[in-house]
């Protein structure tokens, strides 16, 4: 199974959508390079391939009018950038000084977004090897970059229209295939060899990635205009299956249990162990549906005739006859959750649809732009030292102007942008993320010298060298979006390889290699001290937000759901789940920087934990078909408000001890679920008061 598991990923990604773009990307690139260099045009060569080969990074799966957005910002922030930049290179200090703004101005272009910020760090990219070429004609160096461009985004452009939900049919797949490893997790709580906080930790941060997947389709799918007509039959397809999607999530989070009470109550007989197989088939089947739910052809899977599945079923159902009350309630809870799943797999495997009168009444009530991460900032209220973007922007100019000063110092080198490329790259906002990138860096471009090295001792015919390069190039294009260690493996011998083909002089090419990204890494590393963006003085408020928007959530599900409009309680659901998202992120990065040692992180992850079990058992109340308002304790409503509510002073025995395993399929089943939240609310309290302290 193992080996099988292996095979069907190696497969997987040599005919998946990382492969596939990385293979027509490298075409699109060296294409170019080979016919000019061939009719005897070095100049244009170089020009073109670099266009193509920089502006191919600012190509991210988007819907077919955003990538024309794109491709034309792109080519026009290109072409200006390299225009001027060349026209002033003859002026040394004129281009540091050009260069120095260039970084302040490209990095404040994160204030409008993630495609724009990207555009922004590629032109500075642009910048770097513009330095390091020292176009002799500015004018026709800038039009071959240009032309590059343009060549880059034609092929890209032909390829969305004639495939136009290809990166969409790949997102939904991902998503799936991030669920069943979700689904698995989850099947752990009933291993007892399984220690439950290690194994509550790897459910949050799969639970985390599940939630990444979810925002990709939203932007991919409610951003694309030709997707949302109503009229459009493979559109509405896809809106359907991504509400699938979130029913499945949903029912992922819907139901917390006490899992230590679980284990003990069931710790005689095979009611685990049988629990957590079934689990495990249910996400089998899920990657299994996975693999094929890119195409928009219905999927027979396995899981109606899968044999395994309901002999299993049946053998759970049989040994209920011999648990007692309590112990057949919890059985009953698992197999009705696991009942859910299977209907939502099935419609997705059958592409089933609701009802129309229901998907009309559905898409009438529902406001789908609201649901998509907009970037609605305006310049002016980041131009403070109060902003992230701001501070990064001014430290990063500085990290040039001293680069520039660092270089004058030491002796002439063809190869010194290799610093300034090093620092466009690994130099992040907050301290975490940088050093993750400097260690990246630098084991990749030292990987990548060792296996160059390798290469050139054996091989010494300047064809199979380029060759060689051309196979890496690929490489890099294949894991830029995975593995940014292993992309940067595959460069370095690439960039070895072909400039030393070309100029010859390989000790010395590797040499600066080394030089120039270890220098570039040491200054990123003392500059986030610089104007530095600390996470660690942010849990406060990330923990206020996420208690917040967990309270908001719990209000909106404890209400009659016909009168509630159902933007609003969406927004809540995903509202509460982002803000868990944002207080993971920022506990796992303050846990990377230098002040970690003075942080009470078995408080934090206890607060995390809490909330994210919170965030669970109100999912549960939200879907639940027979609640009623009235069935919510106002006094357990209260008591949990103030138990989120920081600074509040509980004693031990405020909250009955009530767990949810217990409730009944009754009216009292809301009232048991809001006594689980309020003893979990108390624990966040006593969590959030040892942090404070």
């Amino acid at each position: 199974m193992g080996k099988n598991s292996i095979g069907s990923t190696i497969s997987y990604f040599f005919l998946g959508e990382y492969f596939s773009d990385a293979l027509r990307t490298t075409i699109t690139v060296v294409l170019p390079i080979m016919l000019f260099f061939y009719l005897g045009n070095p100049e244009a060569a170089k020009g073109i391939g670099v266009g193509a080969l920089l502006i191919s990074l600012t190509d991210l799966p988007d819907n077919r009018l955003n990538k024309l957005k794109t491709a034309l910002s792109s080519i026009i922030v290109f072409f200006a950038t390299t225009l001027v930049v060349s026209s002033v290179l003859d002026h040394v200090y004129l281009t540091a000084v050009i260069v120095v703004i260039a970084a302040f101005i490209f990095s404040m272009f994160a204030v409008y977004g993630q495609k724009l910020s990207l555009i922004g760090t590629m032109a500075l990219i642009v910048c770097t090897f513009v330095m390091g070429l020292h176009p002799e004609r500015p004018l026709y160096f800038s039009s071959y970059i240009l032309l590059g461009g343009i060549w880059y985004y034609i092929i890209s452009l032909i390829q969305i229209l004639i495939r136009p939900y290809r990166s969409l049919h790949h997102a939904i797949f991902e998503c799936l295939m991030s669920s069943a490893v979700f689904l698995n997790a989850k099947a752990k709580n009933y291993d007892v060899d399984v220690p439950l906080d290690l194994q509550q930790k790897e459910a949050i941060k799969l639970h985390i990635k599940v939630n990444q997947k979810h925002e990709l389709i939203r932007n991919l799918l409610l951003t694309d205009k030709y997707a949302m007509n109503p009229d459009n039959p493979k559109g509405q397809l896809l809106l359907e299956r991504a509400r699938l999607l979130i029913d499945l999530y949903e029912q992922l989070n819907a139901v917390h249990y006490d899992y230590v009470l679980v284990r003990k109550t069931l710790a005689k007989g095979p009611s685990l162990k049988l629990i957590a197989t079934l689990i495990g088939l249910l996400a089998k089947e899920l990657e299994q549906l996975g693999r094929h739910v890119r195409s928009a052809k219905a999927y027979k899977g396995e899981l109606a005739t899968n044999i395994e599945y309901y002999q299993k079923r049946v053998m759970l159902l049989q040994e209920m006859e011999r648990l007692n009350e309590t112990q057949r309630r919890i059985v009953l809870k698992v197999v009705s959750n696991m009942n859910d799943i299977v209907r939502i797999i099935e419609m997705i495997r059958g592409n089933e649809r609701r009802p129309e009168k229901d998907l009309q009444e559905l898409s009438g009530s529902i406001s789908y732009p609201l649901f998509v991460t907009g970037d609605r900032f305006s310049i002016r209220e980041h131009l403070t030292l109060k902003s992230p973007i701001f501070r990064f922007s001014l430290r990063l100019a500085i990290c040039f102007l001293f680069g520039f000063l660092l270089i004058w110092q030491l002796e002439p080198s063809k190869y010194s942008y290799w610093l300034f490329l090093t620092l466009v790259i690994v130099a992040r906002p907050k301290f975490s993320i940088t050093w993750k990138r400097n260690l990246q860096r630098l084991k990749g471009s030292l990987g990548g010298v060792v296996i160059g090295l390798i290469i050139i001792y054996f091989v010494k015919s300047p064809t199979l060298l380029l060759s060689f390069s051309v196979i890496f190039l690929l490489g890099f294009y294949a894991f830029n979006r995975l593995n940014y260690t292993v992309s940067v493996l595959f460069i370095t011998p690439a960039v070895i390889l072909t400039l030393g083909s070309y100029q010859g002089h390989f000790d010395h090419i590797v040499h600066d290699r080394i030089i120039f990204t270890v220098l570039g890494c040491v200054i990123a590393i003392f500059a986030t001290y610089l104007f530095p963006i600390w996470d660690s003085h942010q849990l406060k408020e990330k923990i206020s937000k996420a208690t917040k928007d967990s309270l908001h959530y719990l209000q909106m599900a404890i209400e009659r759901k016909e009168n509630l409009d159902e933007n609003i309680s969406r927004m809540a659901r995903k509202n509460a789940n982002l803000s868990l998202s944002a207080l993971s992120e920022a506990i796992e990065s303050a846990s990377q920087e230098p002040m970690r040692k003075h942080i009470d992180f078995n408080g934090l992850y206890g607060v995390q934990s809490t909330i994210y079990q919170i965030n669970a058992i109100i999912t549960s109340i939200y879907l639940s078909l027979n609640h009623k308002p009235e069935q919510a304790d106002p006094l357990l409503v209260s008591q949990i408000v103030s138990n989120l509510s920081t600074g509040a002073v509980l004693k031990s025995d405020a909250v009955p001890n009530v767990n949810i395993i217990d409730a009944d399929h009754d009216d009292h089943s809301t009232r048991q679920k809001l006594a689980h939240i309020a003893a979990l609310s108390l624990e966040f309290n006593r969590f959030s008061a040892g942090f404070r302290g």
